[in-house]
């Protein structure tokens, strides 16, 4: 994937988990290419690959950018309030939720693993041939 896709998916996550996200990722050298006989290949076969960075939990870049051949050290300094701020934009249980559409139950009846199909219900399991009836 690429850095950018890596990047991408990283900022998402952070927005999604309402939470700061540290990406990683390691910068590969000539030296360690020859190691592994990977020159030319499709993967591991050229040089770079640094894209580390460190997003906020609304998707903002924390960090500046290090170039795709250079290590280096990323570090930010992290405002803990900004996860309450964020929470209160967009939080699912926030005045933007509708309890009347959607919520979340849990279900404390044993299930089986494995249901063949045609099989009966195990006991305890009414609706797994069924489908639920909420």
């Amino acid at each position: 994937m690429s850095a950018e896709g890596c990047q991408s998916l990283a900022r998402v996550y952070a927005v999604e988990a309402t939470a700061f996200v540290l990406h990683c990722t390691a910068v590969l050298t000539d030296k360690a290419i020859e190691a592994n006989g990977t020159a030319g290949s499709p993967h591991m076969g050229a040089p770079g690959g640094g894209s580390s960075a460190v997003f906020g939990p609304d998707g903002r870049r924390l960090t500046e950018p290090l170039g795709v051949e250079e290590e280096g050290i990323i570090y930010a300094d992290l405002d803990l309030d900004e996860i309450s701020r964020i929470k209160m934009f967009a939080h699912c249980t926030g005045h933007y939720s509708r309890p009347d559409l959607m919520w979340l139950s849990v279900d404390n009846n044993a299930k089986s693993l494995v249901r063949p199909t045609g099989a009966p219900p195990v006991k305890g399991d009414e609706n797994a041939r069924s489908g639920r009836q909420d």
